[in-house]
């Protein structure tokens, strides 16, 4: 369904459903569906997938308002190391904010954000780019630097952050382009890549830093439909490895067989999770089988 940008302004001919809806200016979209649907009840307690392994990420009370938008409301969770979460539910539901919110590109309005037993919202400039190394993020468009080459692209970090030496750098790059099926795109351009094979390089320059978590902010979203395939059979290996990773996707199908565990999000809450069985064979509450119902 087609979404409209938030505007401080009063529409002349609105309803009054519509009369005060705060301006984005980059800010989260939000359907017409989320306009006039219920208010919905989050999950009680903390979200917690049950893994016995160490606890990377600790979210507690966790807000974002964009001026008078409230886009979270008060997220509670655990990350454990190895876990694959998915978040899904409908547009402008909180689920990109909250992956931002982690590893702090949004600053959150209140609560705290725990990785590896340091809360981010609380470090010093210089203490978040320590810390953010330690989080690979591949973005929804591939953001790659269209004047450097493939193995530039991805070493340059590496070499400049890390201050591995450009032998090994490249070494790095060439090794992990093996792994997705771009050993011979080294020399590339950008330019001359599919968005499947740019999105595979974005991953690779993320997983150049070797994070301790992947954060995935709708990576097939700008990608052609025969090109989907390739980056979400990257993203399975990844997961089969025991990568600890985050996943904002629209694509159901790549959840219910990857995630160990679903988070349905809608109006800036968790409003159901469970494993992908409990979620996608039986879910519990009437929005989420509204929404699956539209989906599948």
């Amino acid at each position: 369904m087609a979404t409209t940008k938030w505007s401080d302004k009063k529409w002349q001919g609105v309803d009054a459903l519509t009369a005060a809806i705060p301006e984005a200016n980059g800010q989260p979209e939000a359907s017409w569906d989320q306009l006039s649907k219920e208010p919905v009840k989050a999950v009680e307690g903390i979200i917690d997938t049950g893994n016995p392994g160490e606890t990377l990420i600790e979210i507690r009370g966790l807000h974002k308002s964009f001026g008078k938008l409230h886009v979270l409301k008060g997220i509670d969770m655990n990350v454990h190391r190895g876990d694959v979460i998915v978040l899904i539910g409908p547009s402008g539901s909180g689920k990109s904010t909250l992956l931002r919110s982690i590893n702090m590109l949004e600053k959150p309005s209140e609560g705290s954000i725990c990785f590896e037993g340091k809360d981010v919202t609380k470090l010093s400039k210089k203490e978040l780019c320590s810390v953010r190394q330690k989080m690979g993020m591949v973005f929804q468009q591939f953001n790659l630097f269209p004047h450097l080459k493939v193995k530039d692209n991805i070493s340059v970090s590496p070499r400049k952050v890390l201050n591995m030496d450009s032998q090994a750098a490249e070494q790095r790059a060439q090794a992990l382009l093996a792994r997705v099926g771009l050993a011979d795109k080294l020399n590339e351009y950008p330019e001359r890549l599919s968005g499947g094979q740019k999105q595979r390089v974005a991953i690779v320059r993320a997983l150049a830093m070797n994070p301790d978590v992947m954060l995935f902010d709708e990576p097939t979203s700008a990608l052609d439909p025969e090109m989907i395939g390739e980056v979400l059979d990257v993203m399975k290996q990844l997961a089969a490895a025991g990568m600890t990773m985050l996943v904002v996707t629209h694509e159901m199908r790549f959840a219910r067989q990857v995630a160990d565990y679903v988070l349905f999000m809608d109006d800036g809450v968790i409003v159901e999770c469970g494993t992908p069985d409990e979620v996608f064979g039986n879910p519990q509450q009437k929005r989420t089988r509204d929404f699956l119902h539209k989906v599948l």
